[in-house]
């Protein structure tokens, strides 16, 4: 399994990298408080935290509360001055796009407004207990109100309009013409392993060949917190992979060492490991081309989502379709699944088959001699 590892430690590394770049310009303060976290956050939530920490102290340089100095010279002390209005200023700064990093969709700006509200929180409450600071003027701050999003997913119509689009590049441009016959496979192969077992892109771009098992139908996944798990997939994700791996023989010709499952198919960096971005892409452009009910919208996660309401649908299960998702609680598994639709879907028929109930017996009753 060392190539899955080798996969998530490059990954770690950068996301090491650029934490240590952004400490550069931030007190010594901010890594004291990453390391007493250490244990509690992978690199990549580290550079989460410590880039919205940096924004945090980009805010109070720029709004001129301490204008005369530079990020790493704000001290604990100056932390500690300022007010709950000076935390809800950085919240509308936020909201209204004043940062290229706060600059989002409307629709996910309070969603973006309180995940660093969290994130600043924590910080604070760090030094806090450990008596570096009396006040914690976050904790005072009225969290946003964020609306409840429909789940958005492909239906089943959506659905044989996407795959249909991948095998037989109907709807694409004629640019995308020129390279599907050579990316046609490996499309269909990624996007139905999404469709039929749930997996994040980031653990489908980790899959090396040996973490395939035909015996049982299984995939080995390395998951969060470096655990591995086991998931399995269908006979005819099973077939498509067989196909699949004939093919990526021909694109490893020159570096047979590699594992990498999923694989660049032509041009420079033809046959190393593909990337995220790249299955990010690929999805989209036959969303767009070949489901344009659903079309933008829809991304690796979205086929998450529609994996999760499939399942919900067809088993009625909740905590199977959690321990597929790798949720910890039932909880975060019904974001992603479209209940209101199952449920409508499943009673649309309900007063009819009352009214029908009702006729037979009226028809019964009439027909039953007196």
């Amino acid at each position: 399994m060392a190539g899955n590892f080798d996969y998530r430690e490059q990954r770690n590394r950068m996301a090491n990298e650029k934490v240590r770049d952004l400490l550069t310009d931030l007190p010594p303060y901010v890594q004291t408080f990453l390391v007493g976290r250490e244990g509690k956050m992978s690199p990549q939530t580290r550079y989460i935290y410590t880039s919205r920490i940096d924004l945090f102290f980009q805010y109070l340089v720029q709004r001129h509360a301490f204008g005369d100095r530079k990020k790493q010279e704000i001290t604990l002390s100056d932390l500690e001055s300022l007010k709950i209005e000076d935390i809800e200023l950085f919240m509308s700064w936020i909201r209204h796009g004043n940062s290229s990093r706060s600059n989002r969709k409307t629709d996910n700006r309070e969603t973006t407004v309180n995940n660093y509200l969290s994130a600043l929180n924590t910080f604070y409450n760090y030094f806090l207990r450990r008596g570096k600071i009396s006040v914690n003027p976050v904790a005072g701050v009225e969290r946003g109100r964020v609306r409840k999003h429909d789940v958005i997913r492909l239906d089943d119509r959506q659905k044989d309009q996407f795959f249909h689009c991948i095998e037989t590049g109907e709807g694409l441009t004629v640019q995308q013409k020129r390279y599907h016959d050579k990316t046609a496979l490996r499309d269909q192969t990624i996007c139905l392993v999404l469709a039929r077992t749930g997996l994040r892109v980031s653990e489908l771009v980790g899959l090396d060949v040996d973490h395939i098992d035909f015996t049982d139908c299984s995939l080995t996944v390395l998951r969060k917190g470096n655990k591995y798990d086991h998931l399995f997939f269908d006979d005819e994700v099973a077939a498509l992979l067989e196909e699949y791996l004939e093919y990526r023989k021909t694109l490893v010709e020159n570096d047979p060492t590699e594992k990498a499952l999923f694989l660049v198919t032509f041009g420079k960096y033809k046959g190393t490991r593909i990337s995220v971005r790249t299955v990010e892409r690929l999805v989209k452009k036959y969303a767009v081309a070949g489901a344009p009910t659903a079309g933008s919208r829809i991304s690796p996660h979205k086929l998450r989502a529609t994996y999760a309401t499939d399942m919900l649908r067809a088993t009625n299960n909740i905590v199977l379709v959690q321990q597929a998702l790798n949720h910890e609680s039932p909880r975060t598994t019904m974001v992603y699944t479209d209940t209101r639709t199952i449920n409508l879907q499943n009673a649309r028929n309900v007063l009819a088959d009352v009214a029908e109930d009702r006729k037979k017996q009226r028809r019964k009753k009439a027909s039953d001699p007196e």
